[in-house]
C-alpha cells in the first residue's frame, strides 16, 4: 500500500464529510450521556454510511483551547496525548511513522453498555492536514490491514470507515476553536442496531467532556 496516496484520499473523503449537508439531528446530549454536569453545548448529527451497514455519526462543540493543542491531545501516544485522558481508550500506540503527519496507529477500547459491546481494536492510518484559508487543522483516518498487528485475544477487530477530527480557530477568539468530530466505525460482532445506535452517539457526547475536562487539566498541559 502506497500510504501516502492512500492519506490523500482519506483527507478528501474526511472532508466531503465534514463539508455536507444532509445530517439529521440524533439525540440530545442528556439523553445519550449521563454527564448533565457538562456545561458545553453538544450537537450530535447522524446519516446513512455508504461504506457498510451503519451510521455515520458527527459530534460539534465549542472547546476553550487553540487548534494546534486540541489536535496534540486527539492524536494517539507517544505523538499525541489520547491514550492519558480519554476514558473510553484502554490503549493507544503509534505502530510507524512514515512521517510528521502520517502515522499508523493501533487503539483499543473498554468494554461499554454495561459490557454489553466488548473491547474493540482498531488499525488505522491516521494523517494530520491542514486548511489555513480556513483556520482549520485535522486528524484524518481509515482502518487498514497490516500482517504485523493481526486481531488479538480479548478483543473484537473493530473497523474505522473514513472519519476524521477538524479543529477550526473561532473568529476572534484565538483561544477558542469549533471541533467537528466524525465517526464511521464497524464495531462487528453480532451486537443489536439499538444497542450500537445507542452507545455510539453517547461515546461523542463523553469524549468532549473528556477532552474539555483534560485541556483544562494543568497536570496534563505538562505533558
Amino acid at each position: 500500500m502506497d500510504y501516502k496516496e492512500e492519506a490523500d484520499s482519506i483527507a478528501r473523503r474526511a472532508y466531503d464529510l465534514y463539508k455536507s449537508t444532509d445530517w439529521k439531528v440524533s439525540k440530545s446530549p442528556t439523553e445519550n450521556g449521563n454527564i448533565d454536569h457538562f456545561q458545553k453545548d453538544v450537537k450530535v448529527f447522524y446519516k446513512k454510511s455508504t461504506e457498510f451497514d451503519g451510521h455515520i455519526y458527527r459530534a460539534e462543540c465549542v472547546i476553550d483551547s487553540p487548534p494546534e493543542k486540541v489536535i496534540r491531545y486527539i492524536l494517539p501516544c507517544p505523538r499525541g496525548l489520547r491514550g492519558k485522558w480519554d476514558k473510553a481508550v484502554k490503549e493507544s500506540e503509534v505502530i510507524e511513522k512514515i512521517d510528521e503527519d502520517l502515522i499508523v496507529g493501533r487503539s483499543a477500547t473498554h468494554s461499554v453498555a454495561m459490557g454489553l459491546i466488548s473491547s474493540r481494536d482498531f488499525v488505522d492510518l491516521i494523517t494530520v492536514r491542514k486548511y489555513p484559508e480556513e483556520r482549520t487543522i485535522s486528524t484524518n483516518s481509515r482502518s487498514i490491514q497490516r500482517k504485523d498487528c493481526p486481531p488479538r485475544d480479548g478483543f473484537v477487530r473493530g473497523i474505522n470507515y473514513h472519519g476524521g477530527t477538524f479543529c477550526t480557530a473561532v473568529e476572534g477568539d484565538p483561544n477558542s476553536c469549533h471541533v467537528v468530530n466524525i465517526v464511521q466505525t464497524d464495531l462487528s460482532g453480532m451486537l443489536p442496531t439499538s444497542v450500537v445506535e445507542s452507545a455510539l452517539p453517547a461515546s461523542l457526547i463523553d469524549f468532549f467532556h473528556d477532552l474539555d475536562t483534560a485541556l483544562k487539566d494543568h497536570n496534563m498541559n505538562g505533558f
